[in-house]
């Protein structure tokens, strides 16, 4: 028997530079190609626009009154120091809710001192808390009014 002594060589094909060398090419001039239609839609946009908005200024001017609102707080911390004294002005005072059911608001103090004489209320037997506060009367607190500043 004769065997065949297997050999390791070298691939003997070499790399097809022909085409190495044409999609190099294709690829710069698609790269050419795209940076000469950019560079056309651009100066024409740049001639025909101006055209199109000559006389107009660039940002449009509006006033406070047409500003939808939120708007910009020009003072922020003045509008803030105001507000957290209405607050404290509802938190530290005596008031109505609502006058015709007998809602009355009282200083925060004095509610917190009365809780702690009087202790929670009772919820009685067969009743949750969520019941109970559903058979109270709706109240419809109103938020504090910041007062204008002339």
């Amino acid at each position: 028997m004769t065997t065949k002594e297997q050999t390791h060589d070298h691939e003997q094909k070499d790399v097809d530079v022909l085409s190495l060398i044409t999609i190099a090419f294709l690829l710069f001039l698609s790269c050419v190609i795209i940076f000469l239609v950019v560079w056309g839609m651009m100066h024409y946009f740049k001639f025909h626009e101006s055209a199109k908005t000559a006389g107009q200024p660039n940002l449009p001017v509006t006033s406070s009154t047409e500003f939808p609102k939120p708007r910009l707080e020009i003072k922020g911390s003045v509008d803030l120091a105001r507000f957290r004294a209405a607050e404290a002005a509802d938190l530290d005072s005596y008031g109505w809710i609502d006058r015709s059911s007998g809602t009355v608001r009282i200083p925060i103090n004095r509610a917190m001192q009365l809780l702690l004489e009087r202790g929670l209320p009772d919820v009685g037997a067969g009743q949750t808390p969520l019941t109970l506060m559903q058979a109270r009367p709706a109240e419809t607190a109103t938020p504090p009014q910041i007062p204008e500043s002339p």
